[in-house]
């Protein structure tokens, strides 16, 4: 019979991701912000995958589309109304380019993950990812 509940999780906005900043940037060392061309590219790539889930049709089948790109973007434009102060960098190493494997127990994090949305330069904090899962969690109810 297959899967009969498929999630579809669409991009975040590739252009606020610190490693991303860091590496396509003109002002990275002095000004850290959000690549608008890049996030424009996610949300174009984001509707483009809405349609074409909206217009499949399997018979059983439940097919969802889960915004990340969303909730993920209001912790990074409304940092304080989530209880975060860091949003242009991780709180492993220098936050600007180390992920995975470069995040370990020898490297140099942050007093506090709780006020970074980003643990390493890709990857969102748990607090981050808390808040992310309160914004989906009215969509994956209804999924379940």
């Amino acid at each position: 019979m297959g899967a009969r509940k498929i999630a579809f999780v669409g991009l975040p906005p590739m252009g606020c991701v610190p490693a991303v900043i860091t590496m396509k940037s003109d002002h990275a060392l002095t000004h850290r912000a959000c690549i608008e061309s890049l996030s424009a590219v996610a949300r174009d790539y984001n509707r483009l995958l809405r349609n074409k889930l909206t217009a499949m049709r399997i018979p059983g089948a439940k097919i969802m589309y889960v915004d990340i790109y969303k909730p993920l973007d209001d912790l990074i434009k409304k940092p304080r109304q989530f209880g975060f102060d860091e949003v242009n960098c991780g709180c492993c190493g220098s936050g600007t380019i180390e992920v995975s494997i470069l995040c370990n127990s020898l490297s140099a994090v942050c007093s506090d993950d709780s006020k970074y949305v980003f643990w390493d330069s890709v990857h969102p904090t748990e607090a981050a990812y808390y808040n992310i899962f309160l914004g989906l969690r009215p969509i994956i109810d209804l999924f379940l």
